[in-house]
């Protein structure tokens, strides 16, 4: 990890216009249907996000921080919570938060604006589960709308399967209805396990409970007296 640096960097008008019109257009591309909140413009907490964005995936020490934003607010308080930016939804890595692709977490003092274009992760977390799916605009947030588990078993992604330890959990696309298109509206996060065992015979609700069949096979599969009684269910229903 970088030693602390204890200079700033200025940016210029120009360059402070440009970061800012960036910020503005991935806010309304990306974040603002998830609940992020955009800074006041010109306050301190408007103008960590401006440097962080300058500096996107690199750690920045928050003295830097604070010494960008006393060049612009004369007499701003040197304590600058940076970390602010993350509950507000942005994905700021913080204290504590692991880094991107190396097995290393943040040091204290220090921050990192991952991107832009999505929230930080355990607030997109937060806001799908309120909102459920209504708000998922991809399988990985479909997913993040169902804590990461299988909408069956609820095993949970990356972990040990919950009835074949040895196994670690992956979600597949699986469909709620296989009679219509894979799409978003008709799709729900499903294991390998449960979908190799449900295959395509089964339609869900959205809470993953069966309410029909999509094939004959469970019917078929079945014992004889309840394959009579589905014969004479359906010619009564034929006959009525």
């Amino acid at each position: 990890m970088k030693e602390k640096r204890r200079n700033h960097v200025s940016i210029g008008p120009d360059e402070f216009t440009s970061i800012t019109d960036r910020l503005r257009r991935d806010f309304k591309d990306y974040l603002s249907s998830y609940g992020v909140k955009f800074p006041n413009e010109g306050t301190q907490k408007y103008l960590w996000l401006v440097y962080l964005k300058k500096f996107q995936k690199k750690l920045v020490h928050k003295d830097e921080v604070s010494a960008f934003v006393e060049e612009n607010i004369p007499n701003a308080g040197r304590d600058q919570q940076v970390r602010h930016l993350a509950a507000d939804g942005w994905y700021v890595l913080n204290k504590g938060d692991k880094l991107p692709d190396i097995d290393e977490k943040v040091k204290p003092g220090w921050h990192m604006l991952v991107t832009t274009e999505s929230p930080k992760p355990n607030f997109l977390h937060k806001q799908l589960k309120r909102v459920g799916r209504v708000a998922a605009k991809d399988f990985e947030s479909l997913k993040a709308a169902y804590d990461f588990r299988c909408v069956n078993c609820g095993s949970q992604e990356g972990k040990p399967h919950r009835y074949e330890k040895s196994k670690v959990t992956i979600l597949h696309q699986g469909h709620m209805n296989p009679d219509k298109a894979l799409t978003l509206t008709n799709m729900v996060p499903q294991c390998e396990t449960c979908n190799a065992f449900y295959k395509d015979e089964y339609v869900f609700d959205e809470s993953g409970r069966v309410k029909a069949i999509a094939n004959t096979g469970p019917v078929l599969r079945a014992a004889e007296h309840v394959k009579a009684e589905v014969l004479n269910e359906l010619s009564q229903r034929q006959e009525g």
